[in-house]
């Protein structure tokens, strides 16, 4: 068996996939475990000569996939998971799977938020304690327990007694870090759950990694000017208790909150390592105008010692990239005046990031959401939504024009992750021209393609001129990072009415691709309900995992 705090050298036999790993002191980034389990003289994955006929834009409630494939539903929110009747969340997110031996694997699933709207049964709108329970019951993550059919595929072994559920209402998580024990989190050294639970990553030493998001959407947020949601009235807790990188090792089931890694709207977490040997995360925050991110560890990384590594993510620095003269911006009151003058020490950068970024002079960007590591160059790929004019307009970057979006590639100063300095460009812009819009999850493939999904407002009707009229729904493109092909892309899925993808991934044995559709009808409203995906009929919308593959 091969435990979770595998080594690199163990993860690398069992994957089988050492020939396409970068020679040197880069980590496995996490897009390693969604690369194929299968023997190394598989020459591609599935998406990996770009065989397919690109889909063309689709309105309808259906997902679309190229000729010649077709798509799975694995998963459906409310799928009983274990004997105790815990059930599969709502809108699921992030999803990865970490190998347990040469038969079984984990997968781990996000969810990030909840329409009771459209649950079966309906829902009045009026809050009770039943209600709020559920609705923090299903938000967290789930894992699952992973084992090959009779086909030969990876597949969810439902309901199992491994199986289990971190949730919004009743997990115990550690918080650690400086902030631990502080005054700004009121003095606590633990949470309960964990919600808004969007992108994620996993660790080198094999655990993971899940992003709290628009965690003020539930608990409010004093210094964003946001109240608590009605769910919050009924089991109140302090909005400093969310907001961070959550570690979850799935053996044990042990969890505990980063506080050194910050707290903002976590979308991601992608780790590198420096030169020198020290661990390096990269993270970005999902709003309007704020910044991206890296943690570097004060200590050096070392294989053999497995899961005692988190104490890595314990103690390091913070800093905030300046995009506009590439630079890293250390938030430490030591090295940045501005911060202790202004009565910053680092428990408290922990805890309000966003404010500490601002005064040391990090750029505000459109919508840094998913972050990845080329798994070959070590340059940071970033997901730019969309900049969303407002009372930031005046702080737009000058060299960020697209109100469609782009993807951003930042160079490391030497190639060194642990570099004060950088630089930094636009990789795809959005729009027309370029076929893409809004993006927001990416992944790479073993060919070091990237998959890029994204997330524009639908509504019922598309307004005319807008990115819903002219790009229809939601998709997920495949776009070269090398070669003849670089920077164009190619559609290679169209989610239903009211979803976006979330997380593209890999099967284990690198014959599907694994991806979430996110809140299908979410642009209903109370006369028109617009999707019936993924059971048809009269039934009510579900999030759902699917697995793409090729027809035989």
């Amino acid at each position: 068996m091969i435990p979770l705090a595998h080594s690199r050298r163990q993860f690398l036999q069992f994957t089988g996939a050492a020939a396409v790993v970068a020679a040197g002191h880069r980590l496995v980034p996490a897009w390693f475990n969604a690369q194929a389990a299968a023997p190394a003289a598989k020459a591609l994955s599935l998406l990996g000569n770009l065989d397919f006929g690109a889909v063309a834009i689709s309105h309808a409630d259906a997902l679309t996939v190229p000729a010649g494939f077709k798509a799975e539903v694995l998963l459906r929110r409310g799928d009983v998971l274990n004997p105790q009747g815990e059930r599969y969340g709502d809108h699921n997110d992030y999803l990865t799977w970490l190998p347990r031996d040469e038969r079984t694997a984990w997968l781990w699933c996000n969810h990030e938020n909840v329409q009771l709207e459209l649950f079966e049964g309906g829902w009045d709108g009026r809050w009770t304690e039943a209600r709020a329970a559920e609705f923090l019951r299903m938000q967290g993550g789930s894992a699952i327990r992973l084992e090959r059919d009779g086909a030969g595929r990876w597949r969810p072994v439902l309901p199992h007694a491994d199986n289990f559920r971190a949730d919004g209402l009743t997990t115990k998580i550690a918080l650690g870090g400086p902030a631990a024990g502080t005054s700004w989190v009121k003095g606590a050294r633990e949470a309960i759950g964990t919600t808004s639970n969007c992108g994620g990553g996993l660790t080198p030493w094999g655990t993971v990694c899940t992003a709290e998001e628009n965690y003020q959407e539930t608990w409010g947020d004093p210094e964003m000017g946001v109240a608590p949601s009605p769910a919050a009235g009924f089991f109140p807790r302090p909005s400093e208790h969310y907001g961070y990188i959550v570690e979850l090792d799935l053996a044990t089931r042990a969890a505990v909150k980063h506080t050194a890694l910050g707290r903002f709207a976590h979308e991601n977490v992608a780790f590198n390592t420096a030169r020198d040997g020290r661990l390096v995360a990269y993270m970005g925050d999902d709003r309007n105008g704020e910044c991206l991110y890296k943690f570097v560890s004060d200590e050096k990384y070392e294989p053999a010692a497995g899961a005692a590594n988190r104490r890595l993510l314990e103690r390091g620095t913070l800093f905030a990239a300046d995009t506009e003269k590439g630079r890293w911006l250390p938030l430490d009151p030591a090295q940045t005046p501005a911060l202790a003058r202004a009565g910053f020490d680092r428990a408290r950068v922990c805890v309000h990031t966003r404010a500490a970024a601002k005064l040391a002079g990090a750029t505000p960007l459109a919508r840094p959401e998913d972050v990845e590591v080329h798994p070959l160059t070590g340059e940071v790929y970033v997901a730019l939504t969309s900049w969303q004019p407002g009372k930031n307009e005046a702080k737009r970057p000058a060299y960020f024009k697209e109100a469609a979006g782009a993807i951003g590639a930042l160079r490391e100063a030497g190639g060194d992750a642990g570099a004060r300095e950088f630089e930094f460009r636009i990789f795809v812009p959005g729009g027309a021209e370029t076929g893409l819009a809004w993006p927001d999850n990416l992944a790479f493939t073993p060919e070091q393609h990237l998959l890029v999904t994204t997330d524009f407002s639908v509504k019922p009707r598309p307004e005319a001129g807008g990115t819903q009229a002219a790009f229809g729904n939601n998709f997920l493109v495949v776009v070269p990072t090398a070669g003849p092909a670089a920077g164009q892309v190619k559609r290679f899925a169209v989610a239903p009415r009211g979803a976006e993808f979330c997380s593209p991934t890999l099967s284990p044995d690198g014959g599907e691709l694994w991806v979430n559709v996110q809140h299908p009808g979410g642009d209903s409203t109370a006369t028109e309900l617009t999707s019936r995906w993924p059971n048809g009929g009269t039934s009510m919308p579900r999030s759902a995992l699917v697995a793409i593959r090729r027809e035989t």
